[in-house]
């Protein structure tokens, strides 16, 4: 993969996303390459460079420093279009820079991450009680993350690394996300997760979030036809789609109850027609 350098004129964004008043993406592009990632289709990711080249926002301190004094975020939000726990934060510390000065300023920081590299800095965001990540974890199969997130931390690893977050006793969200209509298992999640997780979201996949064709396809020719077939229909029309997602809420339900999970359980689903809107709300209690 080419490393690209980019001298960016501001890292600080303004987000709709109702977890952070601002968000800081501090790479383009991100290794991992998920194939359902909504972040590849940004307008400024070349779609047919996403594969070969990643973006490195090397003047990114430099831009948090300088706007930190005209700007007065009560939360930042790190990862909403990429990783910023990838393999490259090791050589250039990015990343860890960013959550230096966050925290220097005593401001609070919400991560989205899936990556296992994130242990290296759990010291450091433990330093603020305030701050939070989010993990995903969105199957039980290294067959499918090898399938369809490429070069994503395995199963094993995200597990150590929850864990970790857990003895570090940072503020933790399990993110099931996107949970994918039968690729995805709810209870399969739960049954090997950490009992001391009391947060969890559930975020049903939406199929505008990118390649939903090139998704169908992998799933029929390296796991099930009839599974592909199945997920087919589910985002054939509207009504399919709130049906599944209204028989998923009724699973969770059912299964929190007769499990006695101690979790409290916050459920997403994404508008048919456009992915993102800016009603949708991670706060929305579903248990």
């Amino acid at each position: 993969m080419e490393i690209k350098h980019i001298t960016t004129q501001k890292i600080l964004s303004p987000t709709q996303i109702s977890l952070a008043d601002y968000v800081i993406n501090p790479y383009r592009g991100c290794e991992f390459n998920c194939l359902y990632c909504y972040g590849q289709f940004n307008k400024n990711i070349e779609k047919n460079d996403v594969k070969k080249s990643l973006g490195v926002k090397i003047n990114a301190a430099l831009c948090l420093e300088k706007e930190l004094t005209y700007k007065n975020p009560s939360r930042v939000l790190l990862g909403s279009i990429t990783e910023c726990f990838q393999y490259q934060d090791q050589t250039y510390k990015i990343s860890e820079n960013i959550l230096t000065i966050l925290n220097a300023r005593k401001i609070p920081y919400t991560i989205l991450t899936k990556s296992h590299l994130i242990k290296n800095y759990l010291p450091l965001i433990a330093r603020n009680p305030k701050n939070k990540i989010y993990f995903t974890f969105n199957c039980t199969s290294n067959k499918i993350i090898q399938l369809l997130e490429e070069k994503s931390p395995l199963i094993e690893e995200r597990l150590n690394t929850i864990k970790e977050i857990i003895k570090h006793n940072i503020s933790l969200r399990l993110h099931i996300g996107p949970f994918i209509p039968y690729i995805s298992s709810f209870k399969d999640i739960m049954n090997i997760m950490p009992k001391e997780i009391t947060e969890v979201d559930v975020e049903l996949y939406h199929h505008k979030m990118g390649n939903f064709d090139e998704i169908l396809h992998r799933i029929k020719k390296y796991i099930n036809a009839n599974t592909a077939k199945k997920l087919a229909n589910v985002y054939s029309n509207e009504l399919t789609y709130l049906s599944f997602a209204k028989d998923l809420e009724k699973t969770i339900k059912t299964l929190h109850h007769k499990n006695k999970y101690r979790n409290k359980i916050f459920y997403i689903v994404p508008n048919f027609n456009e992915f993102y809107k800016s009603s949708i709300t991670y706060e929305n209690e579903l248990i």
